[in-house]
This record gives structure tokens, C-alpha cells and sequence, in this order.
């Protein structure tokens, strides 16, 4: 059985800093990474295609602190590879890593969609 696309722990965890007549911290965390997520992929892909490690490494950190902060830990462990694989000058395995992340991408976009 595979894991659920994003941590229902840190999902809980953000739930507690809701507070009485604010807006849902959930719904606006969840809204803005589905917001920001697909331009981060975008700097990655580009990074990768250009062979700019310390683009593609810069850029998979941002993301991977994005999808932590939600729980997307699938995401979070493919970024985390783009960017030990770029830390050390490879970029010829994000090729590979970016269906990962596609397919991460769109799983935790679903389960985002149920929770909004």
C-alpha cells in the first residue's frame, strides 16, 4: 500500500493554528503551494534542460521546503534527490526524477483538490 500523497499528521498539525474567525490556515496553505507548485516545477525542468545545477539545485530546495511544509513528502523526497543529484553536479538523472515529480505533483494536487 502506498503512502497518502500528503502526511495526515502535518495536515493535523496545521489544523491546530486555526483560530476562531481567521481564515482556514489548511485551505490557504494547501491553495497557495497548488498556486506556486507548477511554476517551482517549471524552474526545475528548465534548470535540468539547461544542465544549471546550482539553478535546478536552488530550485528543488525551494520546493522540496514547500512540500514539507504541507506534508507532500513523496514530492519532498524527489526534490531532495534533484537536489543531492545537483549539489554534485548531475544533471542527467533529473530527466528520470521529473516523471517522479510529475506524478507526485499531480497525486498531492488531487488530494489537495478533496480537501478544498
Amino acid at each position: 500500500m502506498s503512502s497518502p500523497a500528503l502526511d495526515p499528521a502535518v495536515i493535523a498539525t496545521l489544523r491546530q493554528l486555526n483560530q476562531p474567525g481567521e481564515p482556514d490556515v489548511v485551505r490557504e496553505v494547501l491553495a497557495l503551494f497548488r498556486a506556486d507548485a507548477p511554476g517551482r516545477i517549471e524552474a526545475i525542468t528548465q534548470a535540468a534542460a539547461a544542465g544549471d545545477s546550482a539553478g535546478l539545485q536552488r530550485a528543488a530546495h525551494t520546493l522540496k521546503g514547500a512540500a514539507g511544509s504541507i506534508g507532500a513528502t513523496e514530492v519532498q523526497r524527489v526534490c531532495r534527490a534533484l537536489e543531492e543529484a545537483a549539489r554534485a553536479g548531475h544533471t542527467g538523472p533529473a530527466s528520470s526524477s521529473m516523471a517522479e515529480l510529475h506524478h507526485a505533483f499531480a497525486q498531492v494536487r488531487a488530494a489537495i483538490d478533496q480537501l478544498l
